[in-house]
């Protein structure tokens, strides 16, 4: 799945761009956004000021490819949730990028302890 333009994008910055943060909206614009099946677990249940706002979020989440939790996925949480003390939303997201081969678009700086070869951050 790899490829400049593929994205797996983080649960904050999904949030942030929809409440109108310019750089998280920059970041993701004119990409294939992939993201967890966590972060559509956390976006789907947020507690939304609007349903203006609720509109936008199931709006922008549809347009996403969600990305389920596989046994190579499930492993290598394990392994980075062990290894990196990590939540466990964290190290599943985490995982998920690695597996997949995609660049993890962030806010969470958590993230930028991992110094791993084949986990890409991009932070915002």
């Amino acid at each position: 799945m790899s490829g400049v333009n593929n994205l797996l994008v983080d649960t904050n910055v999904i949030v942030y761009g929809v409440e109108g943060n310019r750089k998280a909206r920059k970041l993701v614009e004119g990409k294939t956004i992939f993201i967890s099946v966590i972060s559509e677990i956390e976006l789907l249940s947020k507690q939304f000021k609007s349903t203006v706002e609720e509109d936008l979020m199931k709006d922008f989440v549809s347009n996403c490819f969600v990305l389920d939790i596989g046994k190579e996925i499930k492993e290598k949480a394990i392994q980075l949730r062990k290894n990196h003390r990590l939540s466990l939303p964290d190290s599943i997201i985490a995982a998920t990028s690695i597996v997949e081969r995609l660049p993890l678009v962030t806010a969470d700086k958590d993230f930028l302890k991992i110094q791993l070869p084949n986990l890409t951050i991009l932070s915002i």
